[in-house]
C-alpha cells in the first residue's frame, strides 16, 4: 500500500463518515470483460480497438463509450449505441465471474466502523442492478447512484455529489474509492478524498489521493488510518 501524506490537510476528510465506492475496476474486475464488449462491437464492423481508444474508454461513462465506439467505426452515436446494446445482449457481462476478492468484507469492515457506505458508478443503472445481484452486494450499501440518477457522468463531480446528499454528508466528510483518472477528478472536483483501488497495477493517477491500495485489506486499513488521525 502507497499511503500519501497523513499531514495534507487538502486530502484529509473532515470528520470521516462515509465511504463511495466505484463499480468497475474496484468492485468487479469487469474492465477487461467491457473491453471484450468493445472488441467485439468492433470486430462486427471490421475494425480493431486502437490503444489510444481503449486509453479513452477506461472508466469512462455509457455516453462516452458510445461517442468513442461511434467516432472509431465511423457512424452515429444513435447506431453504435443501438449496436453496443445488441452486441450486450447476445454477449453479456458476467459479474460474478469477475467479481474482487474481498469487497464485501471491506463494505462491511465499513459499516463495522461506523461509516456509511454508498455506491457511485458512471455504469447505468440496469449494469449496476444486475452487478449487484450477481455478486450477492445488493444489501451492502446506504445509496446506490448510477449514471442515469446525473445528468453528466464522471469525470463530472455529479455523481460523487449526489452520493453525499443521499448520504445527508457534506462531500467533505466522504472518500471515494475509485481506480480511474474520470474517477478521481470526480471525486476531487466534488471536494472528497480518494483512495486509488489499483488492483489491476495501475499506477498512481495523481498525486493527491490519500493512499493507493491493491486490495481490499489495503483499503481497510487505510480507512482504520483516516478515522484514528481524526480522533
Amino acid at each position: 500500500m502507497d499511503e500519501r501524506d497523513m499531514d495534507d490537510e487538502c486530502l484529509m476528510p473532515k470528520d470521516l463518515g462515509a465511504i463511495a465506492f466505484d463499480m468497475d475496476g474496484v468492485l468487479v474486475a469487469s474492465e477487461r470483460e467491457w473491453e471484450r464488449v468493445f472488441r467485439g462491437v468492433l470486430a462486427e464492423y471490421g475494425l480493431e480497438l486502437t490503444d489510444a481508444d481503449r486509453a479513452d474508454l477506461y472508466g469512462c461513462s455509457d455516453e462516452h463509450e458510445n461517442e468513442v465506439l461511434s467516432r472509431a467505426a465511423g457512424v452515429t452515436i444513435e447506431e453504435m449505441a443501438a449496436s453496443k446494446n445488441d452486441y450486450c445482449e447476445r454477449h453479456p457481462v458476467d459479474y460474478g465471474r469477475v467479481v474482487i476478492e474481498g469487497g464485501r468484507e471491506a463494505i462491511a469492515h465499513c459499516h463495522e466502523v461506523g461509516l456509511k457506505v454508498a455506491l457511485a458508478s458512471s455504469s447505468l443503472a440496469v449494469d449496476v442492478a444486475r452487478m449487484l445481484s450477481e455478486t450477492g452486494l445488493a444489501d451492502s450499501f446506504d445509496v446506490v447512484v448510477t449514471g442515469d440518477h446525473v445528468e453528466r457522468a464522471k469525470p463530472d463531480p455529479a455523481i460523487y455529489l449526489r452520493a453525499a446528499e443521499l448520504l445527508g454528508m457534506e462531500p467533505a466528510r466522504v472518500v471515494a474509492v475509485d481506480d480511474s483518472s474520470y474517477g478521481y477528478s470526480s471525486a476531487h472536483e466534488a471536494g472528497m478524498g480518494v483512495i486509488q483501488f489499483a488492483h489491476d497495477g495501475q499506477p498512481p493517477v495523481s498525486p493527491d489521493v490519500i493512499a493507493v491500495c491493491r486490495d481490499f485489506d489495503e483499503v481497510s486499513v487505510t480507512v482504520d488510518t483516516l478515522l484514528a488521525a481524526g480522533e
